[in-house]
């Protein structure tokens, strides 16, 4: 009679439950639509291998404790994943690719994704684009036009991008690993999706001879060339997305035509714009605005797609991966990248938006390296993001759901026997897949030396594509529940980020904590350590500082070292020049409009939406420095 009634709700259904995942098929819901799937499968010997395994505990009292603290995948408190099966027919791949101009990162991203159902692109931007500037014949910005990363600066450059993807498919997913600018890319890209929509809208209305024709005049109105993708477009690139080039569908369409179109694409769109400033202040250094103006920013991001309905798109992907690259351990990376994520919750909650209507469009992004605590961290991030979201916010069952993107490590990729790396990403790959990872990233082995390789990259993909479809045990969904080992990592790791949380907290929050560079130190302190045992042969590493060849394993030189060429960064610089001449007036309009926004308290990203069809990445920036001060780090 003392039991909890939502406990003995569950008690009582488990055998019912038991029954629908022995049955040959197990029906849900997601989004008030039913998903049935099949709940097992047979090996090449015929024993029927299940897509989730149930406890067989008897007694209350363990199943009680199983069903708070674990709980079958999809159930709260999601230690186990968010959902009750793995989506079908789409791999979490989602390969990172991004050098020189759009059109050579576009011939790669095709590439990566030949013969995958679902199309998972991620992109790197060069760091030009990274601190919101344009491409230009400066000596100190030259040089780094295309370089380990693509160079966009403009709706054009997007288009480009991503041209032969149909970015308004439920199929297509596009991720921008983009944070002190990302509302003018995340502008850029959104715009391009419309245009894309648009150019199909003509398509089917059977007039494309007389819209080139009004296009082709448009341009020599302008005594202006047509632009175009720099090229020939790659094996599965239809050309959707090029004939708008320098235009945008509003200038072809009806408005009511172009509204809806606008309207319905907003609501299809699916990706994620990383846009998490303040780790960048802790660890990866991409800030361009004051804190406060870039936090202002990503808060009127999240309205615009309250307000437009923007439920499959991520506004900021909370990322621990680069607090874990610049030193942190598995631990820190967790509990400062959960700190972080709450204190964006705070801040949206303060400025009236519901929990329910943002909180499912957060996303997390975590490291994962060989340490053990790797083996657990999404079931740790899951757990706590759920009881925290429920019992202290009240939040319904889709805010309190994770989701979270994992990448293999970087700083465990060595110059030393490179073909080493391929085995430590394929075990840190492991750990995620079995972890119920939702999107995953696999290094190319050669990473330590060079910007990946077409074969390197074939063999990171590969490393997935084996463990998701040859490796039998990855066939069932939940193999680390009931290993003791799992649960009793769980416990610890739990327990360590809640003592970090209230360092945290001693601090004045994490706003707090950063102006006394807490995070920083924590950070430098954590990498000195891994360094120092490195070093001393301590931390073994196989090839770098034992088990070395005959050789003394030397560091590797690459073969290839993959650069932009002269002719990407000059066709960038022309292509730049050709945007400022072509709507000089609007484009000062628009980016006075994005001003009169920031001062009189309005949406500023709703006002970037507009200027970033006529204004380049760095004219949006210099305006914005204007109203809302650049960054300037405490000393």
């Amino acid at each position: 009679e003392t039991l909890d009634p939502e406990v003995r709700k569950r008690l009582e259904g488990w055998e019912e439950l038991r029954s629908r995942y022995a049955a040959e098929t197990f029906t849900y819901q997601v989004r008030g639509r039913d998903i049935s799937v099949e709940t097992g499968s047979r090996s090449l010997s015929g024993t029927r291998i299940p897509r989730v395994s149930l406890p067989r505990y008897s007694g209350w009292a363990d199943l009680t404790r199983w069903l708070l603290e674990e709980n079958l995948p999809g159930e709260f408190p999601y230690t186990a994943g968010i959902y009750p099966f793995k989506r079908e027919g789409e791999d979490p791949t989602r390969m990172f690719a991004g050098e020189g101009g759009p059109e050579r990162t576009n011939r790669r991203f095709h590439y990566v994704s030949r013969e995958m159902p679902a199309k998972r692109l991620s992109t790197a931007f060069d760091s030009v684009t990274l601190y919101g500037r344009d491409p230009d014949p400066r000596p100190d910005v030259y040089g780094k036009i295309g370089n380990s990363g693509v160079s966009i600066c403009s709706l054009d450059d997007a288009k480009k991008l991503y041209s032969g993807f149909n970015l308004a498919n439920p199929r297509t997913s596009v991720s921008m690993t983009i944070n002190g600018p990302a509302p003018m890319l995340l502008g850029f890209f959104l715009n391009a999706a419309v245009d894309q929509q648009c150019e199909l809208y003509l398509r089917e209305q059977g007039n494309l001879d007389a819209t080139e024709r009004a296009i082709d005049a448009h341009f020599k109105k302008l005594d202006a060339p047509r632009p175009r993708y720099n090229g020939d477009l790659p094996p599965g690139n239809d050309g959707l997305g090029l004939m708008l080039l320098g235009l945008t569908g509003d200038q072809f369409l009806p408005a009511e035509v172009y509204a809806e179109i606008k309207a319905k694409t907003l609501t299809q769109v699916r990706g994620t714009v990383q846009a998490d400033i303040l780790k960048e202040d802790q660890a990866q250094n991409t800030c361009i605005f004051s804190t406060e103006f870039a936090l202002r920013l990503m808060g009127d991001v999240q309205e615009y797609f309250i307000e437009h309905g923007v439920r499959n798109f991520y506004s900021v992907s909370i990322s621990g991966y680069h607090i874990a690259e610049a030193g942190a351990n598995p631990i820190t990376q967790l509990a400062f990248t959960l700190a972080n994520g709450f204190t964006y919750v705070e801040y949206y909650l303060s400025r009236g938006m519901d929990i329910d209507e943002f909180g499912p469009n957060l996303s997390f992004f975590f490291s994962n390296g060989l340490d053990p605590e790797y083996a657990v961290i999404g079931r740790v991030a899951r757990r706590l993001w759920a009881k925290a979201l429920r019992e202290k916010y009240g939040a319904g069952p889709r805010a309190q759901m994770l989701k979270y993107h994992i990448q293999t490590s970087g700083r465990s990729l060595h110059a030393q026997e490179i073909d080493f790396n391929d085995i430590r990403t394929t075990l840190q790959a492991l750990y995620a897949i079995y972890d119920n990872c939702n999107s995953l990233h696999t290094n190319a082995y050669d990473e330590a030396i060079t910007t990946p390789t077409e074969e390197s990259v074939r063999r990171a993909m590969a490393i997935q594509l084996i463990i998701n479809r040859e490796l039998g045990q990855a066939k069932n969904e939940n193999p680390l529940q009931g290993a003791f080992i799992i649960e009793e990592l769980t416990d610890l790791v739990e327990e360590a980020v809640l003592v970090e949380f209230e360092r945290i907290t001693e601090r004045g929050g994490v706003l707090g904590a950063m102006e006394s560079m807490y995070q920083r130190s924590k950070i430098q302190e954590e990498s000195l350590l891994y360094e120092t045992l490195k070093h001393t042969g301590e931390l073994p590493l196989i090839g770098v500082n034992t088990f070395l060849s005959s050789s003394g394993s030397p560091t590797i030189l690459p073969r290839e070292v993959i650069r932009a060429t002269e002719t990407e960064k000059q066709d960038q610089i022309e292509a730049l020049r050709a945007l400022h001449a072509r709507y000089p007036g609007l484009a000062v309009d628009r980016l006075r409009a994005v001003q009169r926004a920031a001062v009189d308290n309005g949406n500023v990203f709703a006002a970037l939406m507009e200027a970033c069809k006529v204004a380049s990445l760095g004219q949006i920036t210099d305006a914005l420095f204007a109203v809302g001060g650049q960054y300037r780090r405490n000393m």
